[in-house]
């Protein structure tokens, strides 16, 4: 059984049909079993818009899991029971929440909530090079991806995979005119993302296909990221 996600486009009790509006990954996971069983059943789960996600809650736990299996931090690694109550604790404290307020639960949680948490965890993550057993381009939500975009560039990892070595990319727009020196250039307000070497030759290959593919939008250039990156800035 596999777990897929779509919105419902439209809904006409009298005829019993649903349309449902998929992830091009989703409809081609759908098609495939399609392909080989026509009597497919599909089992549908509605879910209130503010309450969090099965995929959210999916992809909290599977950071939680992997900065357990890390072991990069303090005491509280001891189990993975350990490090949820410790983040859980922590993200409650910098919000100012009472203890056990703050859950992933679809009974007590709520979307934006969750995206926060997340992003503390991804923060971690990135902050202390802790490999990822999924792309969080896959997994999160559209209004969260600048978030990552702009902790790969401060952390210099690959927006993509999370590897390093990597490199700040000027997108199309932003780039340093050919025969312009880099370290003569003004490069605030440019927008950049950060990649691999093997993205980089991917995205030099058709920048707006992989843009649009990866849902980025590129992050500007200000005096965090240029000091980060030891860019010029000014003229």
């Amino acid at each position: 059984m596999t777990e897929l996600f779509g919105q419902v486009n439209k809904l006409d009790p009298n005829k019993g049909l649903v349309t449902l509006r998929m992830s091009d990954d989703d409809l081609r996971t759908l098609q495939k079993y399609h392909a080989t069983n026509q009597q497919q059943v599909l089992s549908v789960v509605a879910s209130d818009d503010n309450e969090p996600t099965p995929k959210q809650r999916r992809f909290a736990f599977a950071l939680l899991n992997d900065i357990w299996l890390s072991q990069v931090g303090g005491v509280w690694l001891e189990t993975a029971e350990s490090t949820r109550r410790h983040f859980y604790g922590a993200y409650e404290y910098y919000h100012g929440l009472d203890s056990g307020e703050f859950s992933l639960s679809a009974v007590k949680g709520n979307k934006s909530d969750t995206n926060e948490f997340i992003n503390m965890l991804l923060d971690y993550a990135v902050l202390h090079n802790i490999s990822l057993s999924v792309k969080p381009l896959n997994e999160l939500e559209p209004q969260e991806i600048a978030h990552w975009e702009y902790q790969c560039l401060m952390n210099k990892c690959c927006v993509i995979c999370g590897k390093r070595p990597s490199d700040l990319h000027h997108l199309d727009g932003s780039r340093v005119g050919m025969g312009g020196d880099r370290r003569d250039v003004n490069h605030l307000g440019r927008r950049a993302v950060q990649l691999c070497r093997t993205h980089h030759q991917m995205f030099h290959t058709d920048e707006n296909k992989f843009m649009s593919k990866f849902h980025l939008n590129g992050i500007v250039i200000n005096d965090e990221i240029a000091q980060t990156h030891r860019l010029k800035t000014g003229d």
